[in-house]
């Protein structure tokens, strides 16, 4: 297992989902299959919500900020939906796991092979639908 350096900025969907969408296209070009892993330290707040994702094309893992989801505002969910969607189209299966908090920053910031192995075989399978809903209070609210 080779685990590339992590991409993104925590805290800016924008930029972290730049660097995630040019790494996948670097790397899809060898058409290895591959998984994403959306790493969270929450668990049954999914309105409030922060995601990593942890990207696996072949034997290529890569570590991507946590920026995703609504904890990061409009901006973060729509990156959120937007890497899920690629998921999708590239046939990729969606994953969820949760970390607790004080190991959350160091496994994402600095991951070790040991750790990521921990991550992939804790993760379970995940409805990709359930990221796409943004949460029902942000209707009502203005940004």
């Amino acid at each position: 297992m080779q685990i590339a350096d992590p991409l993104g900025v925590p805290g800016a969907p924008h930029e972290t989902l730049n660097a995630v969408m040019a790494h996948l296209e670097q790397h899809r070009a060898g058409g290895a299959a591959g998984q994403l892993i959306l790493v969270t330290d929450r668990q049954g707040d999914r309105g409030h919500a922060g995601y990593a994702a942890v990207l696996i094309a072949g034997p290529v893992v890569t570590v991507a900020a946590q920026a995703f989801g609504p904890r990061f505002g409009p901006a973060g969910m729509e990156a959120l939906e937007q890497l899920v969607r690629w998921a999708q189209a590239h046939e990729w299966p969606v994953r969820e796991t949760v970390l607790n908090v004080s190991d959350f920053t160091r496994v994402i910031d600095e991951p070790e092979t040991a750790e990521i192995r921990r991550l992939m075989a804790a993760s379970n399978p995940s409805d990709p639908g359930i990221y796409l809903v943004w949460p029902a209070a942000w209707k009502e609210e203005a940004w």
